[in-house]
This record gives structure tokens, C-alpha cells and sequence, in this order.
């Protein structure tokens, strides 16, 4: 079985050479564009990199070989490339074909979100795939320059400058994924066909928005600075850290009680966990079972002897009026998710977020496939009186189909020593069309009631805060990049807004204070090298935050 375009996620900048004739590059969103050039990309490349493949740097350009037929293999570099229907897009790459099996074996393609080509080729000709039209041409005999145009239901073939194929009116096949893709991409293709080529650059023209890195603000009453960044955990992708009241770090399975200096094996938390004063901790799971109208049920691992070992538990959730739906990855849950704030309060029950659906909450999403059913979100918290084994819905913090594309969700809390609970939440995470703002409203009587959201920055998924020792408060939020706000005032007012970490992320970050006045945080970032190969994992970075006069 054929599959094609099944991705991970990566991405660098690009400049670089090439012996073929080239289009003129700059800077606005309609001229040429890198994708990849001598080893770099653009920065928001993502990569689907299967079994049985290989790329490497050579001096002629990126080698890229898919000497597999089993099923996932294949080797595709991918870009959402922001293209307008109405006004087209390009993309252009300049390669030698070594060998191609069967279709999309080498191949280049172009997505608009609404319709979609492929290019395969082969030693011997050229073959847009949906529009079903081949060409003989002698691509092995060295490197030349291909152009893919697009533009309404018009796909256009230009081989070194030249028309080769005009198939006007034949862009209609429907793209593929969901939500459709309106992406442009190049590589092995397909995981039922073999293929190798050298590719020595490749570049693009579309709506893409050029990117550039935002300058560091001066934060008045603050000195903030950006210090080391640590690698964590190699391979992974984003995992919560968790502070204990000794001041011990956890990541993933790494600890630490020496600030992040050193890092030991032990066992895991979740996004939500919770550390009592005796010392007893509980890990809320996120997904929810269904138990019967109104009841749930979540995983719940509990630690009596400081977090060396857990035991499993099943926690009860009553929320009458819940009920479960589609996510955001198209798949049916039964319940809505926990999400990553447990905080306690001043008569010591604990509070804890979930975000989903009431059963009256049918606004669709705009960002998903309509068919899809996924809802605007409602943001709303449980109480537990009982260490959380039972939680009883308290009060909907957020409900607003009008704002965001998302309406509320991903919560986090914070208490203020007054016992004011700040909650700050996501509206959207689809950049750049479903970029939304974050939002914060405050409780003052223990969760019962909430003030109405306001927006406190221009994007905003998975926000996590701290309070510092001085007072000031932390926030870290994002998508896209990573980003820093801080506030002198108790969350009244926030400054900063500066971006600590520009590349390819999840944008979910957990942020601690490890001493007074130094921040971590701990985030996932990826890249591709120069040899086409992906590169993630789990870091942290110190920052350092001092009041002034």
C-alpha cells in the first residue's frame, strides 16, 4: 500500500548556489523564496524521513534515496507554503534524476488547499500525476530545472525555462489530509515506489509571510536576560517539567535537584500534577473515559513517598452537562481532556482545568473540516475535596464562540498570595490564519466565578506561569516560536513580550523559578541538518530576571 506525505516536523534558513539557472531571489512574499540551498532550508520545513531511505550532502546537492517498498517509507520534505488560489504559487527545483521506480518515486508537488499536483520524475519522462499527462524527456542525463505553476484550476510544466506541459483547467483533484493540505514539497514521495536524485536546490514562490525576528524589548522596571540553553532529553518531543516543594526538578523521566546541572533517571509526571504539604503527590492523566451520563473517569498515579514511586488510580470526574466529541486530530474521545493545571485552595480542596464540550456547545471550529463536528471549546474547573480521587464540576471559567478560533482552552492557574486565581488560556494555534490571541480573567472567590477574558498577547497556545520570588510574574506562551511576558502588577498589566527561542516547536513550554531570580524553561525544538536528517529533543534555558529601581 501506498503512503504518501505522512510527516514529522523540522525546519532551518537558507541561502546558498547553484549551477542551474536560477529565478531571482528577495524578500517580499510573491518573489523567489529558498526552500533548500547548500544544506539549508527554510525554517519551517517539515520532513516525512521513513525506513529503508537516506539523504546526505554532497557536493552537488542534497542526495535523496528511498531504496525501500515496505510499508512508510519514503523521504518528503514539506512546506506550508501559504498559497493564495486566486493569485498562485510556484515552486522550482533544480535536480538529476538517478533512478524511479513508479509513481511520486521522485517527484516534486504543489498544494493550495484546495486542489493538488504532483510531478514524478523518471529517468526517461515527465508525468503530472492527477492531470494524468506524461512527457518523454531525458532527466538523468544531468541537472535540470523544473517549474510546477499554479494558479485557479491551471497547473503549468516548465523544464529550464521552457513550456514543456500546459495542462490549463486540469488542476481539480481535490487535495489530500485533513484539513487539506496547501503545501509545497519535494523528495521520495511515496513508500511503493523506489527512487534517488540529487537535488541541488529548490525554491518557491507564494503568499508565505517573510519572516522576521522580532527585536528584544525593554522592560521597564525588569533586567531580563536570555542565558544557556541545555539539552534534555534527545529524541523527544514536548514533555511538562514539575517543580517539587524542595525545589527538585522533573522532566519526562529525568531529575534534578541540583537546578538542572545534573540529571538522574526516575519516574515521570503528568501535565497537572500536584505536590500536598506532607509531601503526597498526584499526576492526573489527560484523556477521560466515559462511565455513564455526566460521570467520567481519568487515570490518576498518586505518590506517598515524594515522587520515588507511584501507584495507579482511577479518579471520578461529575460534570452533568459534558460530554465527549472530536479532537483536534479528527478522532472521536469519550470524554473531555484534563488539562495541565491542579493548584489548591485556601480551604485546601484542590482546583483543577478541563476544557471540551457541553452537550449545548455546537459552534463549529473554523480551522477543522466541517465534518469533523469539533466544537468550540468551553474552559471550566473541577474541585476536589478528597485528594483527587472525585471532582465535582465547580463553575465555566470561558465560554465564547465569538472569540478566537477556538473559543477557550489549554488552561493554566496561578495563585496570588492573596488567593486571587489568575487563569490564562488558548483561542486559537493554527498560524498564521487561526493566530488568535491569549486570554486571562481572574477569580477572586476561589473559582466560583470569573471575570470576563481579556487578550494579553497576540498568540497563545498551551500558556504555563509562575511567581517569582520578587513578585513578578512569569509567563511563557506561543506559536508561533516561544515567548517570554511578565508582569509587576499581579497580571493587571504585562510587558516584555520577547520571543526567547524562533524555530520549528510545539510552542508548549513549562516555566519554574529554580532560584531567586532564575527562571527554566523547558520546551521541544527541531531542525533538519545539512544532510537532510531530522533533529529534535527536550532543552531548557536559564533566564535571569532581576527587578530595578
Amino acid at each position: 500500500m501506498s503512503i504518501r506525505y505522512t510527516f514529522g516536523i523540522c525546519a532551518m534558513l537558507l541561502v546558498g548556489f547553484s549551477s542551474c539557472i536560477r529565478p531571482p531571489t528577495g524578500g517580499s512574499a510573491r518573489e523567489w523564496r529558498p526552500f533548500y540551498e547548500d544544506g539549508r532550508w527554510e525554517r519551517d520545513t517539515t520532513a516525512w524521513i521513513g525506513g529503508g531511505t537516506e539523504s546526505r550532502h554532497t557536493a552537488d546537492g542534497l542526495l535523496v534515496a528511498d531504496t525501500s517498498t515496505q510499508k512508510d517509507s519514503g523521504h518528503m520534505y514539506m512546506l506550508n507554503w501559504h498559497a493564495d488560489p486566486a493569485k498562485g504559487a510556484a515552486i522550482e527545483a533544480c535536480v538529476r534524476v538517478v533512478s524511479c521506480s513508479a509513481p511520486y518515486g521522485v517527484s516534486m508537488m504543489a498544494a493550495d488547499g484546495i486542489h493538488e499536483e504532483s510531478l514524478t520524475i523518471y529517468p526517461n519522462r515527465l508525468q503530472l500525476e492527477n492531470a494524468k499527462l506524461s512527457v518523454d524527456f531525458d532527466a538523468a542525463g544531468g541537472f535540470h530545472t523544473y517549474r510546477l505553476v499554479i494558479k485557479g484550476v491551471d497547473v503549468r510544466l516548465f523544464v529550464d525555462g521552457k513550456l514543456m506541459v500546459d495542462a490549463s483547467g486540469k488542476f481539480t483533484s481535490p487535495a489530500l489530509s485533513t484539513p487539506p493540505r496547501n503545501q509545497c514539497g519535494f523528495g521520495c514521495g511515496s513508500s511503493a515506489a523506489t527512487g534517488e536524485a540529487i537535488w541541488q536546490w529548490v525554491k518557491f514562490q507564494s503568499d508565505l509571510p517573510a519572516r522576521v525576528m522580532p527585536a528584544r524589548p525593554e522592560i521597564p522596571g525588569l533586567a531580563v536576560n536570555i542565558g544557556e540553553t541545555i539539552e534534555l532529553i534527545p529524541g523527544a518531543t514536548y514533555v511538562s517539567m514539575f517543580k517539587f516543594r524542595d525545589g527538585r526538578l522533573v522532566v519526562g523521566g529525568k531529575h534534578s535537584s541540583d537546578g538542572g546541572k545534573t540529571w538522574t533517571n526516575g519516574p515521570g509526571l503528568g501535565v497537572g500534577a500536584f505536590e500536598f504539604t506532607d509531601g503526597e503527590i498526584i499526576s492526573p492523566g489527560f484523556n477521560t473515559h466515559l462511565v455513564s451520563n455526566g460521570v467520567f473517569e481519568v487515570p490518576l498515579a498518586r505518590s506517598t513517598n515524594g515522587g520515588r514511586t507511584f501507584q495507579n488510580e482511577q479518579a471520578r470526574l461529575n460534570i452533568p452537562e459534558a460530554t465527549g466529541g472530536t479532537g483536534d486530530d479528527g478522532k472521536r474521545y469519550e470524554g473531555p481532556p484534563v488539562d495541565h493545571a491542579v493548584i489548591q485552595l485556601r480551604d485546601g480542596s484542590l482546583l483543577m482545568a478541563m476544557y471540551g464540550y457541553f452537550k449545548t456547545d455546537t459552534v463549529l471550529c473554523p480551522a477543522f473540516p466541517p465534518e469533523w463536528k469539533l466544537y468550540k471549546y468551553r474552559n471550566w474547573v473541577m474541585r476536589s475535596t478528597d485528594r483527587g480521587r472525585t471532582w465535582n464540576y465547580l463553575a465555566t471559567v470561558a465560554y465564547d464562540p465569538e472569540v478566537g478560533a477556538e473559543s477557550f482552552c489549554e488552561a493554566d492557574l496561578l495563585t496570588l498570595p492573596g488567593g486571587d486565581i489568575l487563569c490564562f488560556m488558548r483561542t486559537g494555534g493554527n498560524p498564521p490564519k487561526y493566530t488568535t490571541p491569549l486570554y486571562m480573567n481572574v477569580s477572586k472567590d476561589d473559582g466560583k466565578t470569573w471575570s470576563k477574558p481579556v487578550p494579553i498577547a497576540d498568540r497563545g497556545v498551551w500558556p504555563n506561569a509562575c511567581r517569582m520570588e520578587s513578585g513578578v510574574l512569569a509567563l511563557t506562551y506561543g506559536r508561533p516560536d516561544n515567548w517570554l511576558a511578565f508582569s509587576l502588577d499581579d497580571g493587571k498589566t504585562w510587558a516584555g513580550h520577547l520571543c526567547f527561542y524562533e524555530g520549528p516547536t510545539s510552542s508548549y513550554n513549562t516555566i519554574e523559578e529554580i532560584a531567586p531570580g532564575k527562571l527554566f524553561v523547558v520546551y521541544d525544538r527541531r531542525s533538519l541538518n545539512a544532510d537532510g536528517k531530522l533533529s529534535s529533543g527536550i532543552v531548557g534555558t536559564y533566564v535571569t530576571v532581576q527587578r530595578q529601581k
